[in-house]
């Protein structure tokens, strides 16, 4: 079933069919919300604020539009609202988890740590527009077009947003971390 025929059966009175939104958009609802809040209980919260407000919002949703994009509009402004007001207080030690399982040596795993710790930190201090982009686009791995469709902006100020967000990254963090996993990040000129 599409999600506009599960929304038009919500709206017609089946409210137990939001199951199936919650279900089919709570991973990457979930992945916006922890980047914005570094903080697992945090983005839990965040993410069940957002299907409340959009629940709450659905009479409003226009259907020549793709419901995806709505939704994840609904959670990226409220997400920005909610780091506005509260910054988050602690990062969880996704190391630990790591070493556990046995995936990494303590060396690999601290390294991966400050290299994330690095561009996190790096991204933080970018202007907003260009740090909500930037994770919209590597985090989230939308395309320009859904992101201009999401910031309610063109397409061409996405591409220019994330030009420009890309060159100010390269130019907050160090020439050694920008090898490995973040060498997609650094390496695009468009």
């Amino acid at each position: 079933m599409r999600d506009e025929e599960v929304i038009q059966s919500i709206l017609q009175g089946n409210g137990d069919k939001y199951a199936v939104i919650v279900e089919r958009y709570q991973t990457r609802l979930y992945r916006t919300a922890y980047y914005y809040s570094r903080n697992v209980e945090d983005a839990m919260d965040l993410t069940q604020e957002i299907f409340i407000k959009a629940y709450n919002s659905l009479a409003k949703f226009k259907r020549g539009s793709a419901f995806s994009t709505w939704l994840y509009r609904i959670a990226v402004n409220h997400c920005i609202d909610w780091s506005r007001k509260k910054r988050p207080q602690c990062e969880e030690d996704a190391c630990l988890a790591n070493l556990a399982s046995g995936e990494s040596t303590p060396e690999e795993c601290l390294l991966r740590q400050e290299r994330a710790s690095e561009v996190h930190r790096a991204l933080e201090s970018l202007p907003e527009h260009y740090r909500t982009t930037l994770m919209l686009y590597y985090f989230e791995e939308l395309t320009p077009h859904q992101i201009a469709d999401i910031l309610a902006i063109s397409k061409r100020t996405v591409e220019t947003r994330l030009h420009r967000g890309r060159k100010m990254l390269r130019d907050k963090i160090p020439l050694k971390l920008s090898g490995g996993v973040f060498h997609d990040l650094f390496s695009q000129s468009g």
